[in-house]
């Protein structure tokens, strides 16, 4: 009898049989998404082969309630990724196949129709300077040799990266072959969908979480049968199935949003670089402030460096005025007075400002000035921010909202203040400053929609808005010719976190911040307000000194044992009944540390301790944090399958993680 071999995506890595359903040639159902019984449940499962078992074998086998897909969906390319993920990110391969083909996407009951904007091309000419010939030159010729190459275009803000983007996939596209273009965040699509359908006319499909089920299988049917040659999205647009990929071009490749957090916690680059050797393609990892992995990869020659040192047309990078907070009188509680006089200048000239501050709400802390009670979460061991319109309590972790207390619930006082800034007060405060600014706040409050991000991207485009306050999602790529001023209200809001790569995040912030202004006719400024004005960070993200800045974090990291001298991997223990959490964490540590030593791995164990949040909607979390080499890493990952957890306990391990807090 012929059986179908299936996987789903569920935390065990083997393989289950079902029958076809009656009548069906189970060869038609290989390369499917079924749905099948497993247990009580209706799962969805992934066919991937027949196999012939004995009739009188003994297995009782369901049968297959439906197929799902009309087409194969699965190649021997997915299989071999998706077995690279399983291997390499600790998961089964049901669940990376569901990271590669969702489980959601759905076949749309009758052809939806194309929804570009733009169906006709618009011919720009486009003069590139010298380096951007110099770049477009070396990818060129790697596409022409049709064999796989890895280049780190390293280019400061306002270099043309995007041009030399262009040129490459125009020279795809002559080869008949496909491109994907990875951006970091869905409100970056919109810029990029206007420049490339300007360039390509309708060939293009945008794939990100803000697209329907219906629309995700319509675009992975088109991009399988090459009707659309260009995936935009993000990080999981890396899976695009073109079968003759020739480019894929990861943008602000350093941007931690490129790391699946979740199981599979696969890295995006990493997958980019796998199938770029399978189809022999080239890949361009580009960024103004490159990951300190790559730049070092790419100092040893495990990537080809292009570097694009100057603005184009020779424009003068802005200049950065570092301004201290501490001993400071404020006017206006939150932005100093140079601060609100450069702002003045700029908006009496009518020129744009961006205002960043990477924490939304209005205050991020609520005490009682009586007794000192600050109001935390009772789900989370964070305090609960304070928001306006409506005015509420939240917990930006668990979604937990509560009304803001008129009375203090331990002491009874009607002394509550609120303490610190968010989007929301900065918002506040420049709206009574600058009456007849036209403003606009753009973070995960205000942006639940794309048509958010249009909104606000046509808004500073065509200049409706004098003003865009946000977080960390204004910092990234945003090309705004009239912005001349970037002010950033509290640059040490990452820099102390307790996580190796906070320092190296805080640089590439304020990098990119300062880089949205004075990009077209004017010099731009940034003002930059801080604690910390003598932080190295700091003191080169005013320079705009990238290598000075990797030559001393780099020095750090060796002398600490962090990435890019190691791997590591931060295994989660986690349980609703904190003395579980804890002992479950002090009995796998100890499992372990043995471990390490009877198969002499040579690896280092730090831990167990509670995680940065320590209680996550209701649970409690401990870290288990290991370093050392991948392979030994993997070695030990693979252990944590013997380890007998007690009841309720849920223990994880995500390998490279974006930060170990």
């Amino acid at each position: 009898m012929i059986v179908l071999e299936s996987v789903l995506p569920v935390p065990l890595n083997k393989i289950f049989y079902y029958l076809p359903p009656e009548n069906m040639n189970p060869e038609s159902i290989v390369g499917k998404r079924v749905k099948v019984q497993f247990g009580k449940r209706i799962l969805t499962a992934y066919a991937i082969s027949c196999r012939n078992v004995e009739s009188d074998s003994g297995l009782k086998l369901k049968r297959i309630i439906k197929i799902i897909d009309d087409d194969s969906l699965i190649t021997g390319e997915t299989m071999e990724i998706a077995d690279y993920i399983s291997k390499n990110y600790v998961c089964s391969l049901g669940e990376a196949l569901a990271s590669i083909i969702p489980v959601s996407m759905k076949p749309p009951k009758r052809i939806p129709k194309n929804r570009n904007k733009y169906e006709k091309k618009i011919y720009e000419r486009h003069i590139l300077n010298a380096q951007q010939s110099n770049a477009v030159n070396l990818i060129n010729e790697s596409l022409g040799k049709k064999v796989y190459n890895a280049f780190l275009l390293y280019g400061v803000t306002a270099s043309g990266k995007t041009e030399v983007y262009i040129k490459a996939v125009e020279y795809v596209l002559k080869q008949n072959r496909s491109a994907i273009m990875l951006i970091p965040e869905i409100s970056l699509a919109i810029q990029f969908v206007d420049i490339m359908t300007k360039r390509f006319g309708a060939s293009i499909g945008v794939w990100h979480s803000g697209i329907s089920n219906i629309e995700k299988y319509s675009l992975f049917s088109k991009a399988k049968n090459g009707s659309i040659k260009i995936m935009i999205g993000a990080r999981s647009a890396v899976f695009a199935p073109f079968k003759n990929l020739g480019l894929i071009i990861v943008d602000e490749e350093h941007e931690h949003t490129y790391k699946q957090e979740q199981k599979p916690s696969y890295d995006t680059r990493e997958i980019a670089k796998r199938r770029g050797v399978y189809h022999n393609a080239v890949v361009v990892l580009g960024s103004a402030t490159p990951s300190l992995e790559s730049y070092k990869d790419a100092l040893e020659n495990r990537l080809n460096l292009i570097e694009l040192n100057e603005r184009i047309c020779k424009k003068e990078l802005p200049e950065v005025k570092v301004l201290t907070l501490r001993d400071r009188i404020f006017k206006a509680g939150l932005l100093l007075p140079e601060t609100i006089e450069a702002m003045s200048k700029a908006l009496a000239r009518k020129e744009q400002i961006i205002v960043f501050l990477n924490r939304r709400g209005y205050s991020p802390t609520i005490m009682c000035r009586k007794c000192g009670i600050v109001y935390q979460c009772s789900k989370c061991s964070v305090s609960m921010v304070f928001h306006r319109n409506p005015e509420l309590l939240k917990c930006h972790y668990c979604g937990l909202t509560k009304n803001l207390p008129v009375a203090c619930s331990v002491c009874k006082s009607r002394d509550i203040a609120v303490f610190g800034a968010g989007t929301q007060k900065v918002e506040d405060e420049l709206k009574k400053l600058f009456k007849t600014a036209k403003i606009f706040r753009l973070d995960r409050d205000t942006a639940s929609s794309e048509e958010n991000y249009e909104k606000v991207y046509r808004g500073i485009k065509n200049e409706e808005y004098d003003i865009l306050i946000g977080t960390q999602m204004i910092a990234k790529g945003f090309d705004f010719p009239r912005v001349s001023l970037a002010c950033v209200v509290n640059a040490d809001t990452s820099l102390y976190l307790p996580g190796f790569k906070s320092v190296e995040k805080t640089f590439q912030l304020i990098t990119q911040v300062a880089g949205r202004s004075g990009r077209r006719d004017m010099r731009g400024s940034v003002i930059v307000q801080t604690n910390h004005p003598q932080h190295y960070a700091i003191e080169y993200a005013k320079n705009h000194d990238f290598v000075s800045f990797y030559k001393t974090e780099i020095e750090e990291r060796k002398k600490l044992f962090y990435p890019p001298y190691c791997d590591v991997a931060k295994i989660s223990i986690r349980n609703k009944e904190e003395k579980k959490a804890d002992d479950d964490s002090e009995k796998l540590f100890s499992l372990l540390e043995n471990s390490i030593k009877s198969y002499k791995l040579g690896l280092k164990l730090l831990g167990p301790v509670p995680a940065y949040i320590a209680k996550l909607n209701n649970v409690y979390r401990q870290h288990i944090i290991i370093k050392g080499g991948r392979e030994n890493i993997l070695k030990l990952a693979g252990l944590l399958e013997t380890f007998k957890q007690s009841s309720g306990t849920f223990i994880g391990i995500e390998v490279m993680p974006s930060d170990l807090i």
